[in-house]
């Protein structure tokens, strides 16, 4: 299918419609982001009733379900709170041109360019068994299913890296007339998501059930001002929202909206419609692990205005964002190592270089690294454990904080009848779930993953993370099958399986002051040192680069992989390596 150079779909006879079975209305395409249009329901499709699945389960004696906690590895994590002093000496030396610390998107991201450039003498360490970050991945008989990230919206013409890749990897089969292909494999299929409210299934996540003519004014007025804002630019012809955001505005009419929540802005702005209000917070939830009070309205208007268009469609695949971080760590076979507690990174005292220490949690032995270069891609908050020398300011690091996550994997017999790919509980805690098999091409029903997301959104974000560790599986069982009660009356007996993953620090929270304030921006400034001078070899940040979407205060896969390729090229900058840059040009 093409898409507009813009990534919005082209209208008009020759649009390309997805395939659907024979005999079937071309589905109408319902994306995530789309509050306004058809509001039918499609609960008619739904053969078990209100709740069903139907079939030979319903109201019969459940099976058993079995499960576990699967991760993060938190305990040895933790460990870290000891320093050095926690770990024995190193019984190994080895010297290493590169050392990436951290294995997510960052990582892997910098490691992708490296290897793209030619550059073989580097390795990349991970805490986990696996990569990914909270891109991690599972496979089970039936699928691939995600254990976090699992879209990525139409990258923007400023995410040139995110297009290098995704031509790289045939998710872009070709341009035309300068705007990318996609295949059509990978853009979410029809149905792309649905709302359950008032006791049956509507299209499309936005609450339209029994909206009166006042409300749609004021959520008509919302799409207006949204759309101003992605038609704003400053005086250097910049807009005020951008991926990745450092091609933003920095005017101060912007960086203005990062001083106050969105909730504060919508009372502001007149907006008093509970479903608007419970529409923006579910977005900064999905996005944010925040709430409309927790929420900068910086980051929130990010989320209607940053990829340039209302209504972007999203590609995704069955294990989602893992199938991206696979891919990459494909470049890198033979130079990951997993299960790797990195403890301590430091300047060399002779300078030149640094040394990096990690426990290998197989073996329980530690291993040094000799490296010319570090690229530290761990959460930032990381960093005052294991960074020494003086080589990461801490000054601020109080000012980072992340929201907690819980995700679980359900494996059932079969997806629901009916599905779409995005399913949301209105009221309810929980983010719904999505379904694995969604962009199977196959007919005939048969057993699926449904992945259930819970972001914990309280103000003191460290709490939620003792709660969460101190919760049983048996507790996380009892909360995703309670919670899909509500939709699915027969869940119990349709669930041969139920794993969950607890992640204690999944994202950064953009909470207002956060993102333009002192702290993030002091950070990202010296991350790879070329505001001190890249020109002159690579900056002021010594051997010790840092990279990570935190930098950016925002957890998005645009953001995590520029910034790891923003400290690759910087390396390949210092050893002189020639190479043609992913990233777009900053105005």
């Amino acid at each position: 299918m093409t898409t507009n150079g813009d990534g919005s779909r082209p209208e008009g006879p020759d649009d390309v419609k997805r395939p659907q079975p024979p005999g079937e209305a071309p589905p109408r395409l319902l994306t995530r982001r789309r509050f306004l249009g058809a509001g039918a329901a499609v609960a008619a499709g739904w053969a078990g009733g209100w709740g069903g699945w139907g079939g030979r389960w319903l109201g019969a004696a459940a099976p058993p379900i079995a499960g576990t906690i699967v991760g993060a590895s938190a305990a040895l994590g933790h460990r870290l709170r000891g320093g050095a002093g926690a770990f024995p000496p190193p019984g190994e030396t080895r010297d290493v041109g590169t050392v990436i610390v951290g294995g997510g998107i960052a990582g892997l991201a910098a490691g992708w360019k490296l290897a793209k450039c030619g550059v073989r003498d580097l390795e990349l360490l991970e805490l986990e068994p696996e990569t990914g970050g909270n891109a991690r991945w599972g496979e089970a008989g039936a699928t691939a299913y995600p254990w976090g990230a699992h879209y990525v919206p139409l990258p923007t013409a400023h995410s040139t890296a995110v297009r290098e890749l995704f031509a790289e990897l045939g998710v872009i089969r070709e341009y035309r007339e300068g705007a990318p292909v996609y295949d059509e494999r990978y853009l979410c299929h029809a149905p792309e998501a649905r709302l359950f409210q008032h006791g049956r299934w509507n299209s499309g996540i936005f609450p339209k059930s029994g909206m009166t003519p006042e409300e749609a004014a004021e959520v008509e007025r919302f799409r207006r001002a949204t759309a101003a804002w992605r038609a704003w630019r400053d005086a250097r012809g910049r807009p005020a929202f951008a991926l990745p955001m450092e091609y933003g505005s920095d005017d101060a009419e912007v960086t203005a909206l990062d001083r106050i929540s969105i909730g504060d802005w919508l009372e502001r702005a007149g907006y008093r419609s509970a479903r608007l209000r419970w529409y923006v917070e579910y977005c900064c939830r999905d996005d944010y692990g925040c709430t409309l009070d927790t929420t900068s309205a910086w980051a929130a208007l990010h989320y209607f205005c940053g990829r340039g268009l209302e209504d972007p469609e999203v590609l995704t695949w069955p294990e989602g964002n893992g199938w991206l971080a696979r891919r990459m760590a494909a470049r890198l076979a033979g130079r990951i190592t997993t299960g790797a507690v990195v403890f301590r990174v430091a300047p060399t005292e002779a300078g030149g270089g640094a040394t990096v220490d990690y426990l290998d949690a197989r073996r329980g032995a530690t291993v040094r690294l000799r490296a010319r270069h570090v690229i530290y891609a761990l959460p930032r908050f990381t960093a005052r454990h294991v960074v020494a020398g003086g080589a990461a300011d801490d000054s601020g690091i109080g000012d980072f904080t992340y929201a907690p996550w819980a995700v679980a994997n359900l494996h059932v017999d079969r997806a629901p009848a009916g599905a779409a790919w995005d399913n949301v509980i209105h009221g309810s805690d929980s983010l719904g779930y999505i379904v694995a098999t969604h962009q199977a091409l196959t007919a005939a029903p048969g057993p699926s993953v449904l992945t259930w997301y819970r972001p914990f959104t309280g103000a003191d974000p460290a709490a939620e993370r003792r709660g969460m560790l101190e919760r049983r599986w048996e507790d996380w069982r009892d909360a995703a099958l309670g919670d899909l009660r509500r939709p699915h009356r027969d869940i119990d007996a349709r669930v041969r399986r139920l794993d969950v993953m607890l992640w204690g620090h999944a994202m950064i929270r953009p909470v207002p002051g956060f993102v333009w304030g002192a702290a993030r921006r002091a950070a990202a400034a010296t991350a790879c040192g070329e505001e001190a001078g890249a020109s002159a070899g690579g900056g002021g940040c010594g051997p010790i680069l840092f990279a990570h979407s935190d930098l950016s205060g925002l957890s998005l896969f645009e953001e995590a992989q520029y910034r790891g390729v923003r400290a690759a090229e910087a390396v390949l900058r210092r050893d002189g390596v020639p190479f043609v840059s992913s990233l777009a040009p900053r105005g």
